[in-house]
């Protein structure tokens, strides 16, 4: 997105206008780069700032705005399209001060305030909602929720993995919006993995029951006891509902990987979300490789070196790639 498109985003996001796909694009851009992520949190700062506040409040944040700016423009060259977002950011508040307007009566009247929590590869968040819910966030994924949670229900939008421990409300479903399909519970434990890369979708309870609702014209439901996961192919739409093995699925969390006859392909996608790597293959045939293994919280050097004698494949480390290849 070009500057002025961002801004605009950011801004029609700020006061609540924007639709679920703009959502999308705006998390997009907020992950694409370290930067953008501060652009955007420095704007929102200063927006939330201009909440419920007097005139000379405001005053006071633009002038420690108009600080932030001078500082910039000490450092490296690197720093100017941040110092750009200071400016746009301060002119914002400015004209808040010409018409004298509070931002919360004209944007944020009747509308929650959204935060987007986003993690990088190598990187996994815990944190707590406003109700309770404890939520473990998986490497590439990004999760939407209201500062304040609905009065008669908790949502929140996932994009990417997730393990929920949803405080218990028989008053206030919590449902996780996805591309694909939602997620209904009262209270419960279960982990949500729904990855653009992956084809798949998939809901795996741990304890409570779920209801799992698909997108589209027949909005059909499933019913999850402890222990079933639902997985939904996204190019033939065809539903699975089977048992599922508690370790591979939750392992993310501890840092624990289990292959039990995997594609080193499939291997491979967990092991770039828990180290932060890319894996390139020679050809097809070291992709297709079949693993058996376990690894709890081991080194990247221990997880190759095992790969490397039970499958004959010989590893090289550039930078943050490896390089795998059948011997």
């Amino acid at each position: 997105m070009e500057e002025k498109e961002s801004y605009l985003l950011i801004t029609r996001y700020l006061s609540q206008q924007t639709t679920t796909e703009e959502n999308e694009r705006l998390t997009d851009w907020i992950a694409s780069s370290p930067l953008n992520e501060e652009t955007f949190y420095a704007i929102k700062t200063v927006w939330q700032e201009s909440e419920n506040v007097s005139r000379a409040n405001s005053q006071s944040a633009l002038q420690k705005l108009k600080l932030k700016q001078a500082a910039l423009t000490q450092k490296s060259s690197k720093r100017t399209t941040a110092f750009k977002w200071y400016a746009v950011a301060a002119s914002l508040i400015g004209i808040m001060l010409v018409f004298g307007m509070s931002y919360q009566y004209y944007f944020l009247k009747d509308a929650d305030v959204y935060q987007h929590q986003v993690t990088k590869a190598g990187q996994k968040k815990v944190f707590k909602l406003e109700d309770g819910t404890i939520v473990h966030l998986a490497p590439l994924s990004t999760l939407i929720y209201p500062v304040q949670m609905g009065k008669t229900k908790r949502i929140v939008e996932l994009k990417g993995e997730a393990y929920f421990e949803v405080s218990k409300n028989p008053h206030r479903p919590f449902v996780v919006h996805t591309a694909e399909l939602d997620v209904q519970v009262l209270g419960t434990h279960f982990n949500v993995k729904s990855y653009k890369s992956n084809n798949l979708t998939t809901v795996s309870l741990l304890e409570g029951k779920v209801k799992v609702i698909l997108r589209g014209e027949d909005q059909d439901d499933y019913l999850l006891a402890p222990g079933q996961q639902l997985s939904l192919n996204h190019l033939s739409h065809r539903v699975y509902q089977h048992a599922f093995d508690v370790a591979a699925v939750t392992g993310w969390m501890t840092n624990t990987l289990v292959f039990k006859n995997d594609r080193l392909a499939d291997a491979a996608e967990k092991m770039e979300k828990i180290y932060g790597i890319k894996v390139v293959f020679a050809d097809q045939a070291t992709a297709d490789t079949r693993l058996y293994a376990s690894f709890e919280n081991e080194t990247l050097i221990n997880v190759l070196e095992t790969i490397k004698a039970a499958g004959n494949v010989a590893y090289k480390i550039t930078g943050n790639k490896v390089y795998l290849t059948l011997e």
